[in-house]
């Protein structure tokens, strides 16, 4: 047989002509492309489609009705948006009914898995396995019982209270499913239940003695997790901790230095030092990992969060981050302690603090580079001046535990108004105004025009007013739930 007809020369294995007879002489079938897209007349009468729009050619030609699949889906099921994610669920463990917890019940049985008496049991033995006494010492004010209603707390109170809706969320749904095997997040959890509810009961002692024993054994396996054994170590269940014994450092800060000088500590660091485990954390490429794909995604991802522009700049913000540059002299092509710091520091002030945007606050302070905590250790005026308006900005959002920075805005205040610097000077009034109008819009000017007259400001200012400020005169130290 002469393969004289080809239908397509040199398509076959290997550049061969393609015959259009095969090996018994039989006609072979014209292969051709099937259409995909073509119009539903021709895919019903089994014809092949050109896929012209609007109307292909056999339609055309036939004069049919030509209708492709996707304008037919489009017609009956129109576009709608897609609803966001919902939130994690702020509920889990429901409570079953009332068993006794410390061995009264009648009911021998085990309680069901997942319930809320399921998990008290859990943790009560969690607790006697790590060796957690009954009581502390010989006080019978706080006994190991007790923890049964810091758990319920950590479930049950509705408002936001350890951060965004997001780790909220997420230490609910997951918290106790990493701390039954994790003391330093197990404790951490529990001392920041406690010292809630003592904040919101003073007169209850046994809250404040079981944060302090929470919070003391909390800190102390955390820390001999990351000083000895980081590469085996849970990073999701470390990176909890971190931010939860961040809260709990930062809201005993009035215990360790209330009324106290600041040039009488190593500077305000007790707390910020607290929040940099994140970076060993992050630092390490296996715990990484483990945060990649693990409970606490959404946190890490909120901590890496672009901040995005306002839709108004706020005049008053934006002085103070231009009077920050000139003071520290900052040029963007010379590394320095500050340049990174005010590159980070912008953003947040222009932000409208805000209980969602909690954690980037938080992410200011856990990335704060180790030769800038040294400059906060050596009391150095441009790194607490930083600091200060940070410390303005985060009692804005209306957190139990926000409130606690006025006390070191406060602190910082004092030491600053006794620097012999002009530009120091105004902007500590500048920064005490955004601290002192929380409720200002971000498009209003502030009562004395200073950015309009800086000079005016600064001539009307009383030099001697930042030393005389005590916490019981300051008008903005009203507890916050």
């Amino acid at each position: 047989m002469i393969n004289w007809v080809q239908e397509k020369p040199g398509a076959g294995p290997q550049g061969q002509a393609v015959s259009l007879y095969n090996e018994t002489g039989a006609r072979r079938r014209r292969t051709h492309q099937k259409s995909k897209k073509g119009c539903i007349s021709c895919k019903q009468r089994r014809v092949k489609c050109d896929e012209l729009r609007p109307a292909c050619g056999q339609c055309t030609e036939k004069k049919w009705a030509c209708e492709f699949p996707e304008q037919e889906a489009t017609q009956k099921k129109p576009k709608t948006p897609v609803p966001p994610p919902a939130p994690p669920a702020l509920v889990r463990y429901p409570s079953t009914p009332p068993t006794s917890v410390s061995g009264g019940s009648t009911d021998s049985a085990s309680p069901p898995i997942e319930t809320r008496e399921w998990l008290h049991a859990q943790v009560l033995s969690s607790l006697a396995r790590i060796n957690v006494p009954n009581r502390l010492g010989d006080s019978p004010i706080y006994q190991q019982s007790d923890s049964v209603e810091l758990v319920d707390h950590i479930f049950d109170y509705s408002d936001l209270w350890i951060g965004s809706h997001v780790s909220q969320g997420v230490i609910q749904m997951h918290g106790f499913d990493m701390a039954l095997d994790a003391e330093y997040l197990l404790h951490a959890m529990l001392a920041c239940a406690a010292k809630h509810l003592s904040y919101l009961n003073p007169d209850v002692k046994k809250y404040e003695v079981a944060a302090t024993l929470h919070y003391t054994r909390s800190l102390q396996a955390y820390s001999a997790q990351l000083c000895y054994d980081l590469e085996r170590g849970n990073a999701n269940a470390m990176l909890a901790t971190s931010g939860l014994l961040a809260k709990l450092t930062f809201i005993n800060t009035p215990t360790m230095c209330a009324n106290r000088p600041l040039a009488a500590d190593n500077g305000p660091t007790a707390w910020i030092r607290s929040m940099q485990g994140v970076k060993t954390i992050m630092s390490t490429p296996r715990l990484r990992a483990q945060l990649e794909g693990g409970f606490m995604r959404p946190i890490l991802e909120k901590y890496r969060e672009a901040i995005p522009a306002p839709v108004e700049t706020p005049l008053l913000e934006s002085r103070i981050v231009e009077a920050m540059r000139r003071l520290c002299e900052v040029h963007s092509e010379l590394a320095d302690p500050y340049t990174a710091v005010l590159g980070r520091l912008e953003p947040l002030m222009l932000l409208n603090p805000t209980h969602t945007n909690v954690e980037s606050y938080l992410s200011f302070i856990s990335g704060l580079e180790s030769t800038f905590i040294e400059l906060l250790e050596r009391n150095e005026p441009r790194a607490l001046l930083i600091l200060l308006c940070w410390c303005a900005k985060l009692p804005l959002i209306k957190q139990w535990w926000t409130s606690v920075a006025r006390i070191e805005f406060l602190r910082i205040s004092v030491h600053l108004s006794t620097v012999n610097d002009p530009l120091v000077q105004e902007l500590l009034g500048l920064i005490a105004m955004c601290e002192l109008q929380p409720d200002r819009p971000v498009d209003s000017k502030p009562a004395v025009d200073i950015l309009a007259e800086p000079a005016l400001f600064s001539a009307t200012r009383q030099p001697a007013l930042m030393p005389t400020i005590t916490l019981e005169a300051h008008p903005n130290l009203q507890p916050d739930h």
